[in-house]
């Protein structure tokens, strides 16, 4: 995308800080019926146009999700924090047609900004295409069915690793299912459970900005100095500064 997919009317009779705010409001209304390419679009848009070029670490490959994101987000470079936001604009109204920022309609009123968080883009999974009854609690949540996942859970598998090398903890972090979350916490899973390069679930939370599931994780006494298989712990891995200081309290 560039930005002659935009026209400066579309951008220069209101401060651009203000439209951005305005499209990452609508987003937060609108990002069920948007595309996962898309999303994975507009996250590295959000994220060069308020933190600027990419600063952290890659995430680990069994960490897909994340991955991804920090994928979409480093790829855009050395673009400019401004620019990214005019793209981050044109990119919203693209996906959404209908959608008028305030000042287009005489309304001048602020909105607050913000990614959101829950809408990682996600592919389609391998349980889509099983047959119900082939099913176990990876696949249930994975769908997010809690109804499903709450009959099929056994000890034995809140101690099991799939083949991706993640737990169900693992994945419901992922996936920032967070009743699914606490209802794991509530059976006992161990809220320090490694994946097969090392992580807990406070990785993938801090990682992929999931304030909810840090907050629960932390309250179960999850401990953030646990170090993965590359030495980081989730403080390393903090998607922002607010993440990190989160942990540190």
């Amino acid at each position: 995308m560039s930005t002659s997919d935009f026209s400066d009317s579309d951008i220069d009779t209101e401060p651009i800080d203000e439209i951005f705010s305005e499209a990452a409001e609508h987003l937060q209304k609108i990002h069920n019926s948007i595309e996962s390419t898309d999303l994975l679009e507009i996250y590295g848009l959000y994220k060069q146009a308020t933190c600027g070029r990419c600063n952290t670490q890659k995430p680990s490959v069994f960490n897909m999700q994340s991955r991804s994101k920090w994928c979409a987000w480093n790829d855009l470079g050395d673009m400019s924090q401004t620019e990214a936001k005019h793209l981050y604009v044109a990119k919203v109204k693209k996906v959404d047609s209908n959608w008028v920022p305030n000042h287009e309609i005489g309304n001048k009123s602020k909105s607050s900004s913000g990614w959101v968080v829950h809408s990682i883009p996600q592919k389609q999974e391998e349980s889509d295409q099983k047959a119900e009854h082939e099913k176990n609690a990876f696949d249930f949540i994975k769908e997010g069915n809690f109804i499903q996942l709450q009959k099929s859970l056994t000890v034995e598998i809140m101690q099991h690793l799939d083949e991706n090398g993640m737990g169900l903890i693992h994945w419901a972090t992922d996936r920032n299912a967070v009743e699914i979350l606490k209802y794991l916490i509530d059976k006992g899973v161990d809220v320090n459970f490694r994946d097969s390069e090392q992580q807990t679930a406070l990785h993938y939370a801090a990682s992929c900005g999931h304030v909810d599931c840090i907050r629960l994780l932390l309250d179960a006494n999850a401990d953030p100095a646990i170090k993965d298989a590359d030495g980081q712990s989730s403080l390393d891995v903090a998607d922002n500064n607010d993440i990190f200081e989160l942990l540190k309290t």
